[in-house]
Protein backbone atom coordinates (compact mmCIF):
# COMPACT_ATOMS: atom_id res chain seq x y z
CA UNK A 1 0.00 0.00 0.00
CA UNK A 2 1.42 3.13 -0.67
CA UNK A 3 0.25 7.24 0.10
CA UNK A 4 1.46 10.28 -2.30
CA UNK A 5 1.93 13.43 -1.46
CA UNK A 6 0.08 15.70 -3.84
CA UNK A 7 2.70 17.75 -4.26
CA UNK A 8 5.26 15.38 -5.48
CA UNK A 9 5.76 16.84 -8.63
CA UNK A 10 7.78 19.81 -6.61
CA UNK A 11 10.75 17.60 -6.28
CA UNK A 12 10.88 15.29 -9.37
CA UNK A 13 13.89 17.16 -10.71
CA UNK A 14 15.65 18.76 -7.62
CA UNK A 15 15.50 15.25 -5.29
CA UNK A 16 17.51 12.50 -5.86
CA UNK A 17 15.66 9.23 -7.09
CA UNK A 18 15.67 7.38 -3.92
CA UNK A 19 14.39 10.10 -1.79
CA UNK A 20 12.07 11.67 -4.11
CA UNK A 21 10.30 8.29 -4.35
CA UNK A 22 10.33 7.25 -0.85
CA UNK A 23 8.51 10.45 -0.30
CA UNK A 24 6.21 9.46 -2.79
CA UNK A 25 5.92 5.87 -1.09
CA UNK A 26 5.62 6.93 2.98
CA UNK A 27 4.14 9.93 3.78
CA UNK A 28 0.46 11.29 3.47
CA UNK A 29 -1.28 13.52 1.31
CA UNK A 30 -1.28 16.96 3.02
CA UNK A 31 -4.26 19.14 3.12
CA UNK A 32 -5.77 20.96 0.49
CA UNK A 33 -5.68 23.98 2.71
CA UNK A 34 -7.06 24.30 6.57
CA UNK A 35 -10.85 24.76 5.99
CA UNK A 36 -12.71 27.68 6.66
CA UNK A 37 -15.85 26.20 6.14
CA UNK A 38 -17.51 22.36 5.87
CA UNK A 39 -20.20 22.57 3.54
CA UNK A 40 -22.84 19.52 4.02
CA UNK A 41 -24.65 17.95 0.66
CA UNK A 42 -27.87 16.70 2.19
CA UNK A 43 -29.82 15.96 -0.77
CA UNK A 44 -29.33 14.62 -4.64
CA UNK A 45 -31.35 16.99 -5.92
CA UNK A 46 -29.29 19.06 -8.29
CA UNK A 47 -31.13 22.78 -7.88
CA UNK A 48 -29.31 25.20 -5.86
CA UNK A 49 -31.47 25.21 -2.99
CA UNK A 50 -29.85 25.24 0.71
CA UNK A 51 -29.78 27.13 3.73
CA UNK A 52 -27.08 28.16 5.86
CA UNK A 53 -23.84 25.46 5.27
CA UNK A 54 -25.91 22.73 4.35
CA UNK A 55 -28.06 21.92 0.71
CA UNK A 56 -27.49 20.57 -2.22
CA UNK A 57 -23.95 20.07 -4.34
CA UNK A 58 -25.10 23.21 -6.67
CA UNK A 59 -25.47 25.37 -3.55
CA UNK A 60 -22.86 24.30 -1.99
CA UNK A 61 -20.10 24.64 -4.93
CA UNK A 62 -21.62 28.38 -5.59
CA UNK A 63 -21.47 29.60 -1.99
CA UNK A 64 -18.15 27.84 -1.15
CA UNK A 65 -14.78 29.52 -0.86
CA UNK A 66 -11.33 28.58 -1.28
CA UNK A 67 -10.20 25.92 0.96
CA UNK A 68 -13.47 24.53 1.80
CA UNK A 69 -14.59 21.70 1.87
CA UNK A 70 -18.03 20.32 0.43
CA UNK A 71 -18.82 16.56 1.96
CA UNK A 72 -21.41 14.57 0.89
CA UNK A 73 -20.34 11.59 3.32
CA UNK A 74 -23.44 11.33 4.99
CA UNK A 75 -25.71 10.81 1.45
CA UNK A 76 -27.88 7.88 1.36
CA UNK A 77 -28.90 8.24 -2.12
CA UNK A 78 -26.71 6.69 -4.58
CA UNK A 79 -27.02 9.31 -7.51
CA UNK A 80 -26.59 13.16 -8.21
CA UNK A 81 -28.05 13.30 -11.97
CA UNK A 82 -26.99 16.34 -13.48
CA UNK A 83 -29.63 17.53 -16.24
CA UNK A 84 -28.59 21.43 -16.36
CA UNK A 85 -24.71 21.42 -17.29
CA UNK A 86 -21.71 20.84 -15.03
CA UNK A 87 -21.39 21.82 -11.63
CA UNK A 88 -18.71 24.89 -11.67
CA UNK A 89 -16.32 25.50 -8.81
CA UNK A 90 -14.71 29.28 -8.92
CA UNK A 91 -12.29 28.57 -5.81
CA UNK A 92 -9.05 28.21 -6.32
CA UNK A 93 -9.13 25.22 -4.14
CA UNK A 94 -12.01 23.20 -3.26
CA UNK A 95 -12.21 19.50 -1.83
CA UNK A 96 -14.84 17.22 -2.73
CA UNK A 97 -15.49 14.32 -0.21
CA UNK A 98 -17.84 11.54 -0.79
CA UNK A 99 -19.19 8.19 0.74
CA UNK A 100 -17.19 5.83 -1.44
CA UNK A 101 -16.41 5.13 -4.78
CA UNK A 102 -18.71 2.72 -5.58
CA UNK A 103 -21.73 4.57 -3.21
CA UNK A 104 -21.65 7.66 -4.85
CA UNK A 105 -22.00 8.53 -8.42
CA UNK A 106 -22.10 12.25 -9.99
CA UNK A 107 -23.17 11.76 -13.53
CA UNK A 108 -24.22 14.01 -16.80
CA UNK A 109 -25.43 13.11 -19.88
CA UNK A 110 -25.06 16.53 -22.04
CA UNK A 111 -22.11 18.31 -20.32
CA UNK A 112 -18.87 17.83 -18.36
CA UNK A 113 -19.68 16.67 -14.52
CA UNK A 114 -17.43 18.66 -12.30
CA UNK A 115 -15.70 22.41 -13.95
CA UNK A 116 -12.98 23.86 -11.91
CA UNK A 117 -13.26 27.48 -13.48
CA UNK A 118 -10.44 29.73 -11.47
CA UNK A 119 -8.27 31.27 -13.97
CA UNK A 120 -6.80 33.52 -11.50
CA UNK A 121 -5.07 30.58 -10.18
CA UNK A 122 -3.44 27.93 -11.87
CA UNK A 123 -1.62 26.46 -9.25
CA UNK A 124 -5.37 25.67 -7.30
CA UNK A 125 -6.15 22.41 -7.23
CA UNK A 126 -9.75 20.51 -7.46
CA UNK A 127 -9.31 17.03 -4.79
CA UNK A 128 -11.86 14.58 -5.22
CA UNK A 129 -12.42 12.05 -2.87
CA UNK A 130 -14.33 8.44 -2.17
CA UNK A 131 -16.83 8.79 -4.94
CA UNK A 132 -17.37 8.16 -9.01
CA UNK A 133 -18.06 10.83 -12.17
CA UNK A 134 -19.32 9.42 -15.07
CA UNK A 135 -21.32 10.01 -18.11
CA UNK A 136 -19.94 12.90 -18.93
CA UNK A 137 -20.58 13.95 -22.99
CA UNK A 138 -18.94 16.94 -23.68
CA UNK A 139 -19.94 18.49 -27.50
CA UNK A 140 -19.04 22.14 -28.43
CA UNK A 141 -19.56 23.66 -31.57
CA UNK A 142 -17.92 23.40 -34.81
CA UNK A 143 -14.11 24.40 -34.71
CA UNK A 144 -13.90 24.42 -30.64
CA UNK A 145 -11.88 22.29 -28.51
CA UNK A 146 -12.99 20.16 -26.46
CA UNK A 147 -11.45 19.45 -22.68
CA UNK A 148 -12.52 17.38 -20.06
CA UNK A 149 -16.02 14.96 -20.64
CA UNK A 150 -16.53 14.82 -17.30
CA UNK A 151 -13.66 16.80 -15.44
CA UNK A 152 -11.98 20.25 -16.42
CA UNK A 153 -9.48 22.09 -14.36
CA UNK A 154 -7.54 25.12 -14.60
CA UNK A 155 -5.58 24.08 -12.30
CA UNK A 156 -4.51 20.85 -11.07
CA UNK A 157 -6.79 17.55 -10.01
CA UNK A 158 -6.49 15.43 -7.34
CA UNK A 159 -8.12 11.83 -6.64
CA UNK A 160 -8.03 9.67 -3.94
CA UNK A 161 -10.16 6.51 -4.55
CA UNK A 162 -12.12 7.93 -7.18
CA UNK A 163 -13.54 6.25 -10.44
CA UNK A 164 -13.61 8.25 -13.47
CA UNK A 165 -16.36 6.22 -16.00
CA UNK A 166 -17.41 6.40 -19.76
CA UNK A 167 -17.15 9.93 -20.12
CA UNK A 168 -16.84 11.65 -24.20
CA UNK A 169 -14.75 14.59 -25.19
CA UNK A 170 -15.97 15.22 -28.72
CA UNK A 171 -14.76 18.03 -30.90
CA UNK A 172 -15.34 18.52 -34.93
CA UNK A 173 -12.53 20.38 -36.61
CA UNK A 174 -10.41 21.52 -33.53
CA UNK A 175 -8.71 19.30 -30.91
CA UNK A 176 -9.50 17.11 -28.49
CA UNK A 177 -8.22 16.93 -25.50
CA UNK A 178 -8.83 14.78 -22.46
CA UNK A 179 -12.08 12.22 -22.64
CA UNK A 180 -12.26 11.68 -19.14
CA UNK A 181 -10.00 14.74 -17.33
CA UNK A 182 -8.49 17.76 -18.56
CA UNK A 183 -6.11 19.02 -16.08
CA UNK A 184 -4.10 21.86 -17.42
CA UNK A 185 -1.23 22.23 -14.81
CA UNK A 186 -1.50 18.64 -13.10
CA UNK A 187 -3.23 15.40 -12.24
CA UNK A 188 -2.56 13.33 -9.04
CA UNK A 189 -4.44 10.02 -8.40
CA UNK A 190 -4.21 7.27 -5.98
CA UNK A 191 -6.36 4.23 -5.48
CA UNK A 192 -8.50 5.22 -8.59
CA UNK A 193 -9.81 4.14 -11.75
CA UNK A 194 -9.78 5.81 -15.05
CA UNK A 195 -11.90 3.55 -17.36
CA UNK A 196 -13.57 3.16 -20.49
CA UNK A 197 -13.18 7.37 -21.78
CA UNK A 198 -12.99 8.68 -25.00
CA UNK A 199 -11.67 12.09 -26.76
CA UNK A 200 -12.10 11.87 -30.53
CA UNK A 201 -12.40 14.12 -33.31
CA UNK A 202 -13.64 14.59 -36.95
CA UNK A 203 -9.64 14.26 -37.85
CA UNK A 204 -6.49 13.59 -36.63
CA UNK A 205 -4.66 15.83 -34.31
CA UNK A 206 -1.29 16.19 -33.49
CA UNK A 207 -1.96 18.19 -30.15
CA UNK A 208 -4.65 16.29 -28.78
CA UNK A 209 -5.94 13.11 -27.33
CA UNK A 210 -5.36 11.84 -23.65
CA UNK A 211 -8.40 9.51 -23.80
CA UNK A 212 -8.25 9.06 -20.10
CA UNK A 213 -6.38 12.30 -19.04
CA UNK A 214 -4.73 14.92 -20.57
CA UNK A 215 -2.51 17.31 -19.15
CA UNK A 216 0.03 20.02 -20.42
CA UNK A 217 1.45 19.57 -16.55
CA UNK A 218 3.01 16.39 -14.67
CA UNK A 219 0.84 13.31 -13.67
CA UNK A 220 1.31 10.94 -11.13
CA UNK A 221 -0.23 7.79 -10.70
CA UNK A 222 -0.26 5.21 -7.60
CA UNK A 223 -2.19 2.12 -7.06
CA UNK A 224 -4.49 3.08 -10.08
CA UNK A 225 -5.83 1.96 -13.38
CA UNK A 226 -5.96 3.40 -16.66
CA UNK A 227 -8.12 1.03 -19.01
CA UNK A 228 -10.12 0.98 -21.76
CA UNK A 229 -9.90 4.72 -22.52
CA UNK A 230 -9.75 5.53 -26.41
CA UNK A 231 -8.82 8.14 -28.26
CA UNK A 232 -8.83 7.25 -31.67
CA UNK A 233 -7.94 10.16 -33.60
CA UNK A 234 -4.97 11.33 -31.11
CA UNK A 235 -1.99 10.48 -28.74
CA UNK A 236 -1.89 8.96 -25.82
CA UNK A 237 -4.63 6.85 -25.00
CA UNK A 238 -4.45 6.25 -21.32
CA UNK A 239 -2.77 9.68 -20.98
CA UNK A 240 -0.99 12.63 -22.51
CA UNK A 241 1.13 14.29 -20.41
CA UNK A 242 4.01 16.93 -21.02
CA UNK A 243 5.91 17.03 -18.12
CA UNK A 244 6.83 14.61 -15.46
CA UNK A 245 5.00 11.37 -15.50
CA UNK A 246 5.00 9.08 -12.71
CA UNK A 247 3.63 5.38 -12.72
CA UNK A 248 3.49 3.65 -8.92
CA UNK A 249 1.98 0.05 -8.67
CA UNK A 250 -0.57 1.14 -11.51
CA UNK A 251 -1.81 -1.06 -14.33
CA UNK A 252 -2.34 0.65 -18.12
CA UNK A 253 -4.18 -1.66 -19.79
CA UNK A 254 -6.63 -1.94 -22.91
CA UNK A 255 -6.40 1.76 -24.00
CA UNK A 256 -6.10 2.73 -27.84
CA UNK A 257 -5.02 5.48 -29.59
CA UNK A 258 -3.25 6.21 -33.05
CA UNK A 259 -0.05 7.22 -31.01
CA UNK A 260 1.36 5.98 -27.62
CA UNK A 261 -1.77 3.29 -26.73
CA UNK A 262 -1.53 3.54 -23.16
CA UNK A 263 1.23 6.42 -22.08
CA UNK A 264 2.20 9.46 -24.54
CA UNK A 265 5.13 11.24 -22.13
CA UNK A 266 6.20 13.59 -24.90
CA UNK A 267 6.91 17.50 -24.88
CA UNK A 268 9.01 18.84 -27.72
CA UNK A 269 9.66 21.83 -26.06
CA UNK A 270 11.40 21.01 -22.91
CA UNK A 271 11.47 17.58 -22.44
CA UNK A 272 15.46 17.53 -21.19
CA UNK A 273 13.89 18.42 -17.87
CA UNK A 274 11.03 15.61 -17.50
CA UNK A 275 11.39 12.88 -15.71
CA UNK A 276 9.61 9.31 -16.73
CA UNK A 277 9.30 6.81 -13.83
CA UNK A 278 7.50 3.20 -14.41
CA UNK A 279 8.22 1.43 -10.67
CA UNK A 280 6.20 -1.71 -10.05
CA UNK A 281 3.72 -1.11 -12.77
CA UNK A 282 2.18 -2.71 -15.75
CA UNK A 283 2.13 -1.66 -19.24
CA UNK A 284 -0.44 -4.26 -21.13
CA UNK A 285 -2.69 -5.03 -23.78
CA UNK A 286 -2.84 -0.98 -25.33
CA UNK A 287 -2.94 -0.55 -28.98
CA UNK A 288 -1.92 2.01 -30.91
CA UNK A 289 -3.50 2.05 -34.72
CA UNK A 290 -0.14 3.99 -35.89
CA UNK A 291 2.95 3.72 -33.47
CA UNK A 292 3.95 2.75 -30.09
CA UNK A 293 0.66 0.70 -28.28
CA UNK A 294 2.13 0.78 -24.90
CA UNK A 295 4.19 3.73 -24.20
CA UNK A 296 6.33 6.75 -25.32
CA UNK A 297 8.65 9.31 -23.76
CA UNK A 298 11.45 11.73 -24.66
CA UNK A 299 11.22 12.77 -20.99
CA UNK A 300 15.58 13.91 -19.97
CA UNK A 301 15.51 11.40 -17.01
CA UNK A 302 13.64 7.67 -17.52
CA UNK A 303 13.23 5.18 -15.08
CA UNK A 304 12.00 2.15 -15.56
CA UNK A 305 11.60 -0.84 -12.13
CA UNK A 306 10.24 -3.99 -11.82
CA UNK A 307 7.71 -3.51 -14.17
CA UNK A 308 6.22 -5.38 -17.07
CA UNK A 309 5.53 -4.10 -20.59
CA UNK A 310 3.83 -6.79 -22.49
CA UNK A 311 1.12 -7.16 -24.63
CA UNK A 312 0.73 -4.17 -26.23
CA UNK A 313 0.63 -3.55 -30.19
CA UNK A 314 0.91 -1.57 -32.75
CA UNK A 315 -0.01 -0.63 -36.75
CA UNK A 316 3.77 -0.08 -37.95
CA UNK A 317 7.10 -0.06 -36.60
CA UNK A 318 7.59 3.12 -38.69
CA UNK A 319 7.08 6.87 -39.25
CA UNK A 320 8.31 10.20 -39.75
CA UNK A 321 11.15 8.74 -42.39
CA UNK A 322 13.05 5.91 -40.84
CA UNK A 323 12.88 6.78 -37.66
CA UNK A 324 11.97 3.42 -35.45
CA UNK A 325 9.53 2.93 -33.06
CA UNK A 326 8.84 0.02 -31.08
CA UNK A 327 4.72 -1.02 -30.14
CA UNK A 328 6.30 -1.76 -26.52
CA UNK A 329 8.11 0.76 -25.04
CA UNK A 330 9.89 3.63 -27.37
CA UNK A 331 12.31 5.83 -26.01
CA UNK A 332 12.12 9.25 -28.70
CA UNK A 333 15.25 11.16 -28.58
CA UNK A 334 13.78 14.34 -29.91
CA UNK A 335 14.40 17.11 -27.29
CA UNK A 336 17.41 15.39 -26.12
CA UNK A 337 19.61 18.23 -27.35
CA UNK A 338 20.41 21.52 -26.23
CA UNK A 339 20.27 24.11 -29.62
CA UNK A 340 21.17 21.76 -32.54
CA UNK A 341 22.15 18.43 -32.70
CA UNK A 342 26.28 19.12 -32.03
CA UNK A 343 25.31 19.79 -28.67
CA UNK A 344 24.07 17.14 -26.62
CA UNK A 345 22.19 17.22 -24.18
CA UNK A 346 22.74 13.50 -22.62
CA UNK A 347 19.47 11.42 -21.66
CA UNK A 348 19.66 9.40 -18.45
CA UNK A 349 18.20 5.73 -19.02
CA UNK A 350 17.99 3.29 -16.05
CA UNK A 351 16.24 -0.23 -16.30
CA UNK A 352 16.52 -2.43 -13.38
CA UNK A 353 14.69 -5.66 -13.41
CA UNK A 354 12.33 -4.99 -15.94
CA UNK A 355 10.33 -7.28 -18.92
CA UNK A 356 9.36 -6.00 -22.19
CA UNK A 357 7.66 -9.12 -23.95
CA UNK A 358 5.45 -10.05 -25.93
CA UNK A 359 4.70 -6.66 -28.49
CA UNK A 360 4.72 -6.81 -31.80
CA UNK A 361 3.67 -4.59 -34.54
CA UNK A 362 1.30 -6.01 -38.07
CA UNK A 363 2.59 -3.65 -40.81
CA UNK A 364 4.70 -4.78 -43.11
CA UNK A 365 4.32 -8.62 -41.56
CA UNK A 366 3.47 -9.46 -38.15
CA UNK A 367 6.61 -8.85 -35.91
CA UNK A 368 7.76 -8.99 -32.32
CA UNK A 369 9.74 -5.65 -31.08
CA UNK A 370 9.59 -4.65 -27.23
CA UNK A 371 11.76 -1.82 -26.96
CA UNK A 372 13.66 0.71 -29.37
CA UNK A 373 14.90 4.20 -29.51
CA UNK A 374 13.29 6.53 -32.23
CA UNK A 375 15.85 8.39 -33.63
CA UNK A 376 15.49 11.91 -34.35
CA UNK A 377 19.71 12.20 -34.96
CA UNK A 378 22.29 10.96 -36.68
CA UNK A 379 24.05 9.63 -33.85
CA UNK A 380 21.07 9.17 -31.21
CA UNK A 381 22.52 6.80 -29.89
CA UNK A 382 24.95 9.10 -27.84
CA UNK A 383 21.96 10.69 -26.36
CA UNK A 384 20.83 8.19 -24.88
CA UNK A 385 22.76 6.00 -22.39
CA UNK A 386 20.99 3.35 -21.11
CA UNK A 387 22.52 1.70 -18.14
CA UNK A 388 20.48 -0.89 -15.56
CA UNK A 389 20.72 -5.04 -15.22
CA UNK A 390 18.78 -7.96 -14.88
CA UNK A 391 16.27 -7.01 -17.55
CA UNK A 392 14.44 -9.31 -20.16
CA UNK A 393 13.21 -8.41 -23.51
CA UNK A 394 12.52 -11.14 -26.18
CA UNK A 395 12.76 -9.10 -28.87
CA UNK A 396 14.82 -5.05 -29.67
CA UNK A 397 16.36 -3.23 -31.83
CA UNK A 398 18.52 -1.13 -29.16
CA UNK A 399 21.99 -2.12 -30.39
CA UNK A 400 25.21 -1.80 -27.44
CA UNK A 401 23.21 -2.62 -24.30
CA UNK A 402 24.73 -6.63 -23.50
CA UNK A 403 25.18 -5.43 -19.45
CA UNK A 404 21.68 -4.29 -19.87
CA UNK A 405 18.83 -6.77 -21.68
CA UNK A 406 18.98 -9.81 -21.60
CA UNK A 407 17.68 -10.54 -25.43
CA UNK A 408 15.47 -13.55 -26.77
CA UNK A 409 14.21 -15.10 -23.31
CA UNK A 410 10.64 -15.73 -23.08
CA UNK A 411 9.43 -14.71 -19.36
CA UNK A 412 6.52 -16.97 -19.39
CA UNK A 413 3.72 -14.02 -18.73
CA UNK A 414 0.12 -15.37 -17.35
CA UNK A 415 -2.91 -13.53 -18.16
CA UNK A 416 -3.73 -10.15 -17.19
CA UNK A 417 -6.07 -10.98 -14.09
CA UNK A 418 -6.37 -10.19 -10.79
CA UNK A 419 -3.81 -11.55 -8.34
CA UNK A 420 -4.33 -9.73 -5.68
CA UNK A 421 -3.95 -6.39 -4.79
CA UNK A 422 -6.09 -3.41 -6.19
CA UNK A 423 -4.93 -3.34 -10.10
CA UNK A 424 -4.40 -6.32 -12.42
CA UNK A 425 -0.69 -7.89 -12.74
CA UNK A 426 0.57 -10.79 -15.31
CA UNK A 427 1.57 -13.38 -12.89
CA UNK A 428 4.80 -15.78 -14.35
CA UNK A 429 4.24 -19.07 -14.69
CA UNK A 430 5.95 -21.66 -12.69
CA UNK A 431 9.03 -22.38 -15.06
CA UNK A 432 9.61 -18.78 -16.01
CA UNK A 433 12.83 -18.11 -16.07
CA UNK A 434 12.17 -14.50 -14.58
CA UNK A 435 11.59 -16.12 -11.31
CA UNK A 436 14.46 -15.07 -8.90
CA UNK A 437 16.32 -13.70 -11.71
CA UNK A 438 15.50 -9.74 -10.47
CA UNK A 439 17.91 -7.68 -8.42
CA UNK A 440 16.77 -5.66 -4.98
CA UNK A 441 17.56 -1.99 -6.19
CA UNK A 442 13.51 -0.98 -6.59
CA UNK A 443 13.39 -3.08 -2.79
CA UNK A 444 15.04 0.80 -1.48
CA UNK A 445 11.63 2.37 -3.05
CA UNK A 446 9.25 0.21 -2.25
CA UNK A 447 9.33 -3.24 0.09
CA UNK A 448 6.51 -4.68 -2.10
CA UNK A 449 5.72 -5.74 -5.75
CA UNK A 450 3.11 -3.97 -7.54
CA UNK A 451 0.16 -5.62 -5.47
CA UNK A 452 1.65 -3.89 -2.52
CA UNK A 453 1.64 -4.95 0.97
CA UNK A 454 1.83 -8.14 1.83
CA UNK A 455 3.39 -9.29 -0.94
CA UNK A 456 6.99 -8.97 -0.85
CA UNK A 457 9.29 -7.29 -3.27
CA UNK A 458 11.70 -10.00 -2.63
CA UNK A 459 9.81 -14.06 -1.64
CA UNK A 460 12.67 -16.57 -2.71
CA UNK A 461 16.71 -16.74 -3.52
CA UNK A 462 15.86 -13.34 -5.15
CA UNK A 463 13.77 -10.61 -6.34
CA UNK A 464 11.58 -11.52 -9.92
CA UNK A 465 12.26 -9.50 -12.49
CA UNK A 466 8.71 -7.95 -13.45
CA UNK A 467 5.80 -6.31 -11.17
CA UNK A 468 4.98 -9.20 -9.87
CA UNK A 469 6.63 -11.35 -7.45
CA UNK A 470 6.09 -15.05 -6.92
CA UNK A 471 5.35 -15.56 -3.21
CA UNK A 472 6.74 -18.21 -1.17
CA UNK A 473 3.64 -19.85 -0.55
CA UNK A 474 2.02 -19.59 -3.73
CA UNK A 475 2.61 -23.34 -4.67
CA UNK A 476 4.00 -23.18 -7.88
CA UNK A 477 3.17 -26.61 -9.48
CA UNK A 478 4.68 -27.56 -13.44
CA UNK A 479 3.08 -30.39 -14.59
CA UNK A 480 3.68 -32.28 -18.18
CA UNK A 481 -0.26 -31.16 -18.83
CA UNK A 482 0.77 -27.22 -18.51
CA UNK A 483 2.62 -25.56 -21.93
CA UNK A 484 4.38 -22.13 -21.34
CA UNK A 485 2.97 -19.33 -22.54
CA UNK A 486 5.07 -18.68 -26.00
CA UNK A 487 6.06 -15.00 -26.98
CA UNK A 488 5.75 -14.41 -30.48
Amino acid sequence: MIDLPSSTHVSLRRAPLAGCLAAILCLATPAAAVAATSWTVNTCDETNAGSGTTGSLRYAAANAISGDTIDMSTLTCSTISLTTGAVTFAQANITLNGPGKNALTIESSDDRVLYHVTTSSPTGTLYVNDLTVANGYLHPGLGTTARGGCIFSYGKVSLSHVGVRACRAVSVGAPVRGGGIYAKTGIFAKYSDITGNTASNSGANANGGGGGIFTYGYAVLGNSTLSGNSAPTGAGGGLRAFRDVQTIASTISGNTAQWGGGLYAQDNLSSASDTFVLLNSTVSGNLATLRVGGAQTNAGTIHVYNSTVAFNTAGSATGYGSRHYAPGFTISDQGAYYTDPSHFQLKVVKLQSSIFSNNAYANPVATPDDIGVAKFTSNSLNSTPTSGEDNLAFATTIIGLPNTLTRGVCPQLEPLRNNGGVTQTHALFGGSPAIDAGNTFATGLSPFDQRSAPYARVSGAAADIGAYEVQQGDGIFVNGFDAPPSCI
